[in-house]
């Protein structure tokens, strides 16, 4: 009857222990993970800060330019239109395919050069 209680004791301990290191284990994978996506998030957010700095420089020296991606090294941005000349009123937004960003845009181009009206994140 001894030999039978400590068996058993020994089982249930090994079991409480391997739940609770099973689940110290999912916790830290997923938050390992959670920290991934944050970290791709940001990178990708400047990513697309300087899709829209670059699309400002093109449209500050050409008023007619219409394109609707930009091509960085670090991947592709997608740019939308909804206002012309001289106020404009654009949306970045990156081609990645793990985590996008979006900013909204709002200027007015004059000849001294670009007047910022709005910038945010959507």
């Amino acid at each position: 009857m001894n030999g039978f209680i400590a068996i058993s004791t020994v089982l249930i301990l090994v079991s409480v222990v391997v739940a609770i290191g099973t689940t110290v284990t999912l916790l830290s994978i997923d938050e390992a993970r959670s920290g991934l996506i944050l970290f791709q998030g940001e990178d990708n957010l400047d990513f697309v800060e300087g899709c829209v700095d670059d699309v400002m420089l093109k449209i500050r020296s050409n008023p007619t330019f219409s394109g609707t991606s930009i091509t960085r090294p670090e991947g592709t941005c997608s740019i939308s239109y909804t206002a012309t000349d001289p106020n404009w009123d654009i949306t970045v937004t990156s081609l990645s395919v793990s985590v996008q960003r979006k900013i909204q845009v709002k200027f007015t181009r004059n000849p001294a050069g670009i007047t910022l009206t709005s910038w945010k994140e959507i």
